[in-house]
């Protein structure tokens, strides 16, 4: 049995706010909790709701100034195909926008996870 799983990123322009600033305004957006942790030299901070999870990237990356991205990314996970589509992608935008959270691009990447009993 495979499981889909699948990422809608969002490259977030607001540069102007320090990674603790931009983990407020998405706290206050998805009305969540983040939680933080450096995950090889980048903070990424997650949070799970009902029926997506998001994870908050970190532009600056400790271990090699020339890893460093130019903007914070946003990862929305979905397990459910009921949420690849336009409406969902468009509910997403609204929150941002909502929330004066700029961003400049989205995309999909769908992914086909094989649980580790069949590999």
């Amino acid at each position: 049995m495979k499981i889909n799983e699948r990422w809608l990123t969002f490259v977030l322009t607001d540069s102007n706010n320090s990674f603790e600033e931009m983990l407020a305004k998405i706290e206050l957006a998805f009305k969540c909790k983040l939680s933080c942790k450096d995950e090889k030299g980048r903070y990424i901070a997650r949070a799970e709701l009902d029926n997506f999870s998001i994870a908050v990237i970190d532009k600056i990356d400790r271990l090699s100034e020339l890893l460093c991205d130019e903007h914070y990314t946003l990862k929305i996970t979905i397990i459910s195909d009921k949420y690849f589509n336009s409406k969902f992608e468009n509910y997403i935008k609204e929150i941002l926008t909502n929330n004066f959270i700029q961003w400049k691009q989205s995309i999909w990447s769908p992914v086909e996870v094989t649980p580790l009993s069949k590999r």
